[in-house]
């Protein structure tokens, strides 16, 4: 982060573009087009990761469709340490208009690659209502609801917060229940790593018959308003063994109540960028078909 310390999200050593085959095919559909790519206006991506070398490279890929984005709020070292300082930065534009006027004029120069603004959006923490963090979606094609504090706000998901034994029913259903609300905003295209914030607190339950049973009516939230489901290559990593087999579990409920999937590399560094191993083998694992796939597009 930009503290000089390791950031939380990301690991420190992928910090360049990996040379890239120049007779390689391009990647076969879905995992041509990546829906989820940090820059350095994230406050802790590498610095490697500014729009005009993100672009390039993401050309040199030879990936269809790229999605760059930010948080809203900015999620930089400052306000990591200091969720209240996080929290006031509702509807701060910063991030979104940085990306806006540094990629609009350069789409043009890579016809084989389509570039999309994007806004990774948290849901607000404290109301728990669905209303997100930004109101103002202009010039924005694809936005990606997050997250990222726990209910309440007090502290982040990717910290690992410990909650006592008995407390954790009633988290899990707190959050639950919240991100269903999420997916019935108008303004929503899809839901950010989906359980996996819940799975870093401890409390999916390795995502067993229960906690399934109970993701259930976030599902049918999302398939009733064409939310898609990020299978977001970050997140999955993050299991162990046993979780990854139940997390597969969780995709084909989603996929049963009638939901689409978008790949998302969630990159911070150049190597990470189209990088989808642990989620192809996902894929495979739940048997998706091309046509469980959604994958956003330009606003006119």
């Amino acid at each position: 982060m930009s503290n000089g310390q390791a950031s939380p999200l990301t690991p420190p050593d992928a910090v360049a573009f990996p040379e890239v085959d120049p007779q390689a095919l391009p990647p076969a559909p879905p995992f041509d087009c990546d829906s989820h790519v940090h820059t350095i206006y994230s406050g802790h991506s590498g610095p490697e990761m500014f729009i005009p070398a993100v672009m390039a490279y993401a050309a040199e890929l030879k990936l269809r469709r790229v999605v760059i984005l930010e948080h809203v709020p900015t999620l930089d070292s400052e306000a990591y340490l200091k969720p209240g300082k996080w929290l006031a930065g509702r509807n701060d534009r910063g991030a979104v208009e940085a990306i806006l006027a540094e990629l609009g004029p350069r789409r043009g120069l890579y016809p084989g690659t389509e570039f999309l603004v994007g806004a990774e959006v948290d849901a607000d923490p404290v109301k728990l209502d669905g209303a997100l963090m930004l109101s103002d979606f202009s010039g924005v094609d694809f936005v990606l609801a997050a997250t990222h504090l726990v209910p309440g706000g007090s502290e982040f998901w990717f910290d690992r917060p410990r909650l006592a034994e008995e407390e954790i029913p009633a988290a899990r259903a707190r959050w639950l229940g919240w991100l269903a609300r999420v997916a019935a905003h108008p303004a929503v295209d899809a839901l950010a790593h989906p359980a996996c914030e819940l799975a870093a607190c401890r409390l999916a339950g390795g995502f067993d018959s229960g906690f399934l049973r109970e993701f259930g009516p976030v599902a049918e939230a999302m398939a009733a308003n064409a939310v898609a489901f990020e299978l977001n290559e970050a997140a999955v990593n993050r299991f162990g063994p046993e979780e990854a087999l139940g997390y597969v579990e969780l995709v084909r409920l989603a996929r049963d109540c009638g939901v689409r999937f978008t790949p998302g590399s969630d990159a911070h560094h150049g190597a990470q960028l189209g990088g989808f191993g642990t989620v192809r083998a996902v894929v495979e694992a739940a048997g998706l078909e091309p046509a469980d796939f959604w994958e956003p597009a330009r606003r006119a």
